[in-house]
């Protein structure tokens, strides 16, 4: 099977997996809807025979397709997605993946009605450092697992542009890094089921931002969530903190910078991004993770998951029964700090 692919929007990781799947021997990109002609000129320059239209919907009902790869801005991946299952076809989706764990839900739904695959990008399941811990975790090294801690923190400056300090639109930190940074920990946990949610969403920052810039959304975000199994995972994510991390300031003595964490710990060992810690009689024996093995570009082994999920008619790494639990999590936490207490996932 040679997989026919429709481009709607290059946004996001998108760009880079258009080209992707136009060199890959299953599939092939045969049309392209965006109406930026520049972006489309740079990202289809030496891919041939692809048909290019303004309008997503135009393209969807006119060219003979399998599956699209989504890349518009994050408010625009839910009606997309929806217009595409809805043809009957496959769907990799950047993230978020909808704005509403409700949207998820219905799309979720649709999929599996259909039997399409509905991914979502997070190429960070694919990195060597998380598959090598996930690997590590499941062959039972570290134990029970019932402790994670995650963090993506930028520091102070305005960071994001745009639709992404826009609550209307989509914007906000918990779905532009905590999505990364609570996915991050919960795929190495295992993906246990999230049971209940607290957490608190800060807008401090937006005297950074230009004059004309829309500031509604929240600019860190910080809390707890209870899984099943008993395990927790806290997090912590920040467009904006005032933090220097220990890292060494420039000439004019400031720090800017950004910097991501995931720990694991269980009852025989923990993760510490890519540090193995055993725990022996005599204290915590430490080991660099062996990523050598799993080095190969993240974003081409997700395309090729993709493909791959498709051909075989199988679920991906990044299914869609995952994207819901993972939106409800967003979902639970915006509605925690809004009431001021824990949210329970039924």
């Amino acid at each position: 099977m040679n997989v026919r692919v429709g481009i709607i929007g290059i946004g996001g990781t998108i760009s880079s997996t258009t080209r992707i799947l136009a060199g890959e021997e299953s599939s092939e990109v045969v049309a392209l809807a965006d109406p930026d002609p520049a972006r489309r000129d740079s990202v289809l320059e030496g891919i041939n025979d692809v048909q290019i239209f303004d309008d997503y919907l135009e393209m969807l009902d006119g060219v003979d397709l399998d599956a699209v790869c989504i890349g518009l801005p994050t408010w625009l991946h839910a009606p997309a997605s929806q217009a595409a299952l809805e043809r009957g076809l496959h769907v990799l989706c950047e993230k978020p993946p909808t704005n509403t764990a409700e949207e998820m839900v219905k799309l979720a739904q649709l999929a599996e009605e259909k039997k399409l695959v509905c991914m979502f990008v997070r190429q960070s399941r694919f990195s060597p450092r998380l598959m090598a811990g996930r690997q590590r975790i499941q062959g039972g090294e570290l134990g029970d697992i019932y402790y994670a801690d995650t963090r993506w923190i930028r520091t102070r400056w305005c960071s994001g542009r745009g639709w992404r300090h826009d609550k209307e639109k989509g914007g906000g930190v918990l779905l532009d890094l905590g999505i990364h940074a609570i996915d991050n920990a919960w795929f190495m946990m295992g993906c246990p089921q999230p049971t209940e949610v607290s957490a608190e969403l800060y807008c401090h920052f937006s005297g950074l931002a230009p004059a004309d810039q829309i500031y509604t959304a929240d600019d860190a975000a910080c809390g707890q969530v209870r899984f099943k199994n008993g395990s927790v995972l806290h997090f912590a994510v920040a467009f904006s903190l005032n933090t220097a991390n220990e890292e060494t300031p420039d000439e004019e003595n400031i720090v800017r910078t950004e910097f991501q964490d995931v720990k694991i710990y269980g009852t025989l060992g923990g993760i510490e991004n890519d540090r193995l810690l055993i725990g022996t009689p005599n204290g915590v024996e430490v080991k660099l993770l062996n990523t050598a093995e799993l080095s190969a570009d993240p974003i081409t082994l997700q395309s090729q998951e993709f493909i791959r999920a498709i051909i075989e008619k199988d679920q991906p790494l990044n299914p869609a029964a995952e994207a819901v639990m993972l939106m409800q999590m967003l979902d639970s936490a915006m509605e925690s700090s809004r009431i001021g207490k824990a949210v329970p996932i039924t």
